[in-house]
């Protein structure tokens, strides 16, 4: 399972960080910037290098593309980020956004209607910024990473609800 992450200056990385965590169980998380951006400095203060360039990205090697919060005003190339965006909801891929990024994922296409709360609406996930855990688990679940509804609830259990089971 491939997982892009698309980032961009003053992007909120811990938005995603535990999106990129899970999804590293099952496979390969790669960091998306646009082309003129090698490193990106996130609102944190961490630079983070990129992987592949946005031109450079190919919708048929994506599973899951998933869309940081941030500043929105520093993305230089809208148009084809919608483009690749749009190519992976036509293509049944799993496509999240928070914050910032559903934004911009109802933008492409075309003024998607979501609720305040994470919500999975087919196979788009989108979520406000302080609830990153649902994000993260909302996109788990959908990408079917969970061994089953009991890894499921553990891991709600333990990252939402900080409950840890030793004895497991």
């Amino acid at each position: 399972m491939n997982t892009y992450i698309f980032l961009y200056p003053e992007t909120s990385f811990f938005e995603v960080n535990l999106v990129a965590y899970f999804m590293k169980t099952k496979g390969n998380v790669f960091i998306v910037a646009e082309e003129e951006h090698k490193a990106i400095c996130t609102n944190e203060g961490v630079k983070i290098q990129r992987d592949v360039s946005l031109p450079q990205m190919k919708p048929e090697s994506i599973d899951t593309f998933i869309i940081c919060g941030g500043e929105i005003d520093n993305i230089q190339n809208k148009p084809l980020l919608f483009e690749i965006i749009n190519q992976c909801i036509e293509q049944k891929k799993i496509v999240g956004g928070i914050c910032a990024g559903r934004t911009l994922i109802s933008e492409a296409v075309g003024g998607l209607e979501f609720p305040e709360t994470t919500c999975v609406l087919e196979q788009i996930v989108l979520s406000p910024g302080n609830e990153y855990v649902d994000f993260a688990l909302a996109v788990g679940k959908t990408a079917d990473i969970f061994a089953d509804e009991e890894d499921y609830r553990e891991t709600v259990d333990y990252f939402k609800y900080f409950k840890y089971n030793p004895a497991q």
